[in-house]
């Protein structure tokens, strides 16, 4: 962790929202966790994505809160968990893009303080998988032509994966075995109307209906 000066912050303003959209990265260690925010086609999503220990078996378990209520006026990101303001920041000559958020959940700081999560990766790098955007942009059907029952079946089911999801994977042969052999899968016990954002629910609603025409297209 890095403390910055007041007057090294300024605010970071836009006329386009969609400017602010993507990872900012919070805390460090066992504290870190990152802040995802997507925006297409007027919807607007976030979710944090942070880790705990977990002793039975012993690993490092993936922690999903998808916030809800979302806002963005100004430079100030409103929800009903969270709120803070999007800045601009000096660190060792260089300029940096974050989130500032006044109530921290990375446990990283003292009561009181300020943290700020510094802008990193593209949402494209972030999420995991064959078909990443099914969790980051609104498909719409004409995205899914030329797709074949099977990709569509499994860019569906990636969006489960990628929560740790694997219910359907029981009854199913081939996604288990696909999907277990992927690095960042990890089966996990997982409520996914708490975890799944709006966008990825649209999504899912759009390639079932595509399944569906690829089916009959047979």
């Amino acid at each position: 962790m890095e403390t910055v000066s007041a007057s090294a912050i300024t605010k970071w303003a836009t006329a386009m929202p969609k400017v602010y959209e993507g990872v900012y990265h919070f805390g460090e260690s066992e504290a870190e966790s990152d802040f995802v925010l997507v925006m297409s086609e007027g919807t607007a999503t976030a979710q944090i994505r942070s880790g705990e220990w977990q002793t039975k078996p012993e690993r490092w378990r993936k922690v999903f809160q998808t916030l809800t209520t979302i806002r963005i006026v100004g430079n100030k990101f409103c929800s009903k968990e969270t709120e803070g303001d999007f800045v601009t920041f000096t660190s060792e000559g260089k300029k940096n893009y974050g989130l500032r958020v006044g109530k921290p959940w990375s446990g990283s700081v003292e009561k009181g303080q300020l943290e700020i999560g510094t802008r990193t990766e593209s949402l494209a790098n972030y999420y995991e998988g064959s078909y990443p955007h099914a969790s980051y942009r609104v498909l719409k059907p004409a995205d899914l032509i030329g797709y074949t029952k099977d990709q569509l079946a499994l860019m569906r089911n990636e969006i489960f994966a990628r929560y740790g999801y694997g219910y359907t994977f029981s009854k199913n042969e081939r996604l288990r075995l696909y999907f277990t052999k992927k690095e960042w899968y990890q089966a996990e016990k997982v409520s996914l109307d708490l975890v799944l954002t709006p966008i990825e629910k649209k999504n899912l609603l759009t390639i079932q209906a595509a399944e569906a025409q690829a089916a009959l297209a047979k």
